[in-house]
């Protein structure tokens, strides 16, 4: 019998949920206030370590989206000890911030689609 929703998705999904609020909520740095979205948590088999990944709002240049992606890994352990506060899990995943380009990518194909339209 396959587990198609198994433990390892129900936590992602929560996370990803935690993340996000603690993100716009809890994290007192100006920069990345407000620019930051959690697209997607993707968890290890033991549960001990989480990609999250991020798309940024009206950020265009790779060297500004390292720069955030930095800023979010080095408050990873911040947004750790809040989840540990809020979830209730033993064992708080390690987190590692990567940059989710997909909404790039689909702003490139609509604008190909639109060129296409207008020929």
């Amino acid at each position: 019998m396959d587990k198609t929703f198994n433990r390892s998705v129900r936590i992602a999904q929560e996370l990803q949920k935690k993340i996000a609020i603690i993100i716009q909520h809890s994290l007192k740095d100006p920069r990345i206030k407000g620019i930051v979205t959690v697209s997607q948590v993707q968890m290890s088999k033991d549960l001990s370590h989480a990609q999250v990944f991020v798309s940024f709002f009206n950020i265009e240049e790779k060297l500004n989206i390292k720069k955030f992606l930095i800023i979010l890994n080095q408050t990873s352990g911040y947004i750790r000890k809040l989840l540990c506060k809020n979830m209730r899990l033993r064992i708080i995943p390690n987190i590692i911030f990567y940059h989710d380009d997909s909404l790039l990518k689909g702003n490139y194909i609509s604008m190909l689609l639109n060129n296409l339209e207008k020929k």
